[in-house]
């Protein structure tokens, strides 16, 4: 693995009122990595991905991406940075092509639409409704827009929920051959299996703080057993009460 880092996080903190999202993470991103991040409900994990985003400011500490400090720069790194979102909110009228037009006007850099629409198989869905697609070419359609500026890093905010397996292991082979492309790849998930097979790296965020960050392998032997599945790691690091 490339280690020249891409993102920086250091000592981020995100308050909202007397809730702390997130509590001071410090983190490391390198090129041409899938850093999978994984924790419950309300630990932090969109949070956090959307202060590298560049979404939301960070209350304290410094978030870098690409050089880019995420408070400064924020036009600069949205050239830079493709975004997924859980759920892509587009015109309801709106055809795939026409999406797909749009989101390129937006760009100084694009990416050749003809290229994306080829890596993703979205030929035979151009003239339709983006709202009357399943939801796994809906995710394609999404995905689609996430690249239309070439992007040297993809966020990708739990991309396979709610699809069938054959929809999810499609959208992979799609994710990693952006890899191989050399590509950064973060995404948050709930499904522990992906995160083995698919992510180099894994972070583990709990209450708001980075509790761990490995490969998966490394993570199986921080159980007190020191063997397990991602599913173990998950429910005796992730989602252990904390202090425990």
């Amino acid at each position: 693995m490339n280690e020249q880092t891409v993102i920086e996080l250091h000592d981020a903190k995100k308050t909202y009122g007397t809730v702390q999202a997130v509590r001071g993470i410090s983190l490391n991103v390198y090129k041409g990595e899938v850093l999978g991040i994984i924790g419950a409900n309300g630990a932090g994990k969109t949070t956090t991905l959307e202060m590298m985003m560049g979404l939301i400011e960070p209350t304290s500490g410094s978030v870098s991406v690409l050089g880019h400090d995420v408070k400064k720069q924020p036009m600069e790194l949205k050239e830079k940075i493709g975004i997924q979102l859980q759920k892509t909110s587009l015109y309801d009228r709106i055809r795939v092509g026409e999406a797909i037009n749009l989101f390129q006007s937006y760009y100084k850099k694009t990416r050749d639409s003809k290229e994306i629409i080829r890596l993703l198989g979205l030929e035979p869905y151009l003239k339709q409704f983006v709202k009357k697609l399943s939801g796994g070419w809906q995710q394609r359609t999404a995905l689609a827009l996430a690249l239309i500026n070439d992007p040297e890093i993809i966020f990708l905010d739990e991309p396979t929920t709610g699809l069938d397996p054959k929809a999810r292991h499609d959208l992979w082979e799609i994710i990693l051959q952006l890899r191989g492309e050399g590509k950064t790849i973060l995404l948050s998930t709930h499904y522990m299996e992906e995160a083995n097979k698919y992510c180099d790296r894994v972070a583990v965020i709990r209450s708001g703080e980075l509790v761990a960050c490995d490969t998966p392998a490394n993570l199986i032997k921080m159980l007190p057993s020191g063997q397990g599945t991602m599913d173990d790691v998950y429910v005796e690091i992730a989602a252990a009460t904390k202090g425990a």
